[in-house]
């Protein structure tokens, strides 16, 4: 007989919605509720998905579960996963899992104390052309990575959400919100660690009260180095340009999300081109069915509490060295 795995999920902004499309796409999945502070959303859901719905997290703690999904502002996600473990649950948990890279440690050994699996949705790691990225570089054939050099640059969200605007509440800006998935990136296409940082962020507009744009420096254990330039701008009402250039002794890999992946080597060039007429988001769904396959399994997530305590390492890093204009050597 199939498994059957109980989920519900808190948090119904935008990531929260794109988790509750993906599983609810699955068959091995139940959903036994949502919750969300705001009771509008809650009506919409109600009535497109006839789904439970509640406005404390805490009431899905009373349900039989096996998974809770935690899509929350930043400040909630380490309190909520904190309770979700003690109450036996595996959890699939939006980055960055807490405010700085102390808790998101916390976190993950409390999980492992309760013997919960923790999941970490770095989502951007299943589309496609980031998976075949990772295969190119798996297969060693352009040498060493010597540099690489990414530019992320999106339209602000109009209304920006209060929370995200909010350093209590969002834990920083553009570095907290998106470019923490490039970080995350990095280090898993790289597969090595970052040992410094070197970094200058800060924002252009009085209103935004958390950073809109950054440079930084990477330096990774094995001698890559990476710079990431990063920015959001209301004034860019169309498109984004989120693209990464490895350069290798032998070659060069581009990678530019939702759109292709280039390689160059000597004697071979090939262009992959990301799907088209696909779901924008599929890879929320390609995420969702790997945790619950791999939970069925009995296996650890393909993406770990570890992985986000080591992304988070570097985003404190960054922080900390534009405040004090200085490299900042991350301790392992």
């Amino acid at each position: 007989m199939k498994k059957i795995l109980k989920v519900a999920i808190v948090g119904m902004g935008q990531a929260g919605l794109r988790h509750l499309s993906a599983f609810s796409k699955l068959k091995n999945v139940q959903i036994e509720g949502v919750a969300d502070s705001d009771k509008n959303i809650l009506k919409d859901i109600n009535t497109e998905y006839g789904f439970n719905t509640y406005s404390s997290y805490r009431k899905l703690l009373d349900l039989d579960l096996n998974v809770l999904v935690i899509a929350t502002p930043h400040k909630y996600l380490y309190q909520i996963g904190k309770d979700a473990a003690e109450a036996g649950l595996d959890i699939l948990i939006e980055k960055p899992i807490a405010l700085n890279s102390i808790d998101a440690l916390k976190l993950v050994n409390f999980c492992d104390q309760k013997k919960v699996k923790m999941g970490v949705s770095f989502v951007h790691r299943y589309r496609k052309e980031v998976l075949k990225t990772k295969e190119w570089i798996s297969s060693n054939n352009l040498g060493k990575l010597l540099l690489t050099q990414t530019t992320l640059i999106f339209p602000q969200r109009n209304p920006l959400p209060k929370w995200l605007n909010s350093p209590e509440d969002s834990g920083g800006g553009i570095i907290m919100y998106g470019a923490i998935h490039s970080i995350d990136m990095l280090r898993w296409l790289i597969g090595d660690e970052c040992v410094s940082v070197t970094a200058k962020c800060g924002s252009n507009t009085s209103k935004d009260k958390v950073e809109n744009y950054a440079s930084c420096i990477f330096q990774f254990s094995k001698g890559t180095c990476s710079t990431m330039a990063v920015s959001t701008n209301i004034a860019i009402t169309k498109g984004y340009t989120w693209k990464t250039n490895l350069i290798f002794q032998n070659g060069m890999i581009t990678l530019f999300i939702k759109k292709y992946a280039k390689y160059i080597s000597f004697d071979n060039e090939i262009h992959y081109k990301s799907p088209a007429g696909e779901d924008i988001n599929y890879n929320f769904t390609d995420q969702a069915s790997d945790y619950v396959d791999r939970l069925i399994k009995g296996v650890n997530p393909s993406i770990s509490g570890i992985d986000a305590v080591n992304s988070m390492k570097i985003v404190d890093a960054i922080y900390e060295s534009s405040e004090s204009c200085s490299t900042i050597i991350i301790k392992k």
